[in-house]
């Protein structure tokens, strides 16, 4: 066999080895108080934390899962009932805000409306980025999260990450 032969089946060995790796095993789960179901690209774990927002101490909880160093991630807070509408616009364009503030970029009215959204930025000196949604639904904040180094983080997988929510 000729060198061109060897090298051309090389290349395609390595790419139906690559396809056989299973970096992203999607699975559904629910979250949010089974307000909404999301299929996350690897195992998950499920943390809670205290979350002050004006005089309302609210437990946040955060499902997350990596595939290298890119995160996916839920968080969630149950809103009170007698947390009014002002309040829980106000306590959203909040966490809105935040995720803005990492990227230096202005909020836009398509993020506070709840559509999916893209940052840039820069994290410890490497350029990264995120896809993000924050909404409310059913007196749940939910916020969905896929950030990581632009090399790590293939578009599509963030796109199938934000398309596999499903609000019940």
């Amino acid at each position: 066999m000729q060198k061109k032969q060897w090298v051309w089946i090389f290349g395609l060995l390595c790419m139906l080895l690559q396809g056989c790796t299973p970096d992203y095993n999607w699975r559904e789960l629910s979250v949010a108080e089974e307000r909404a179901t999301i299929a996350f690209p690897a195992r998950v774990q499920t943390e809670q934390r205290p979350l002050k927002f004006d005089d309302l101490d609210l437990a946040f909880s955060l499902t997350t899962s990596s595939v290298g160093p890119a995160v996916f991630a839920v968080g969630y807070t149950a809103l009170p009932g007698t947390m009014g509408l002002e309040k829980v616009t106000a306590l959203k364009e909040a966490v809105v805000a935040s995720l803005f503030a990492r990227s230096g970029q202005p909020v836009t009215p398509a993020a506070l409306s709840g559509e999916a959204f893209e940052l840039e930025m820069t994290v410890s000196g490497q350029a990264s980025w995120m896809m993000a949604r924050v909404v409310v639904h059913r007196g749940m904040l939910i916020q969905v999260v896929a950030s990581g180094p632009k090399n790590a983080l293939p578009k599509e997988q963030a796109i199938e990450f934000m398309r596999s929510l499903v609000l019940k």
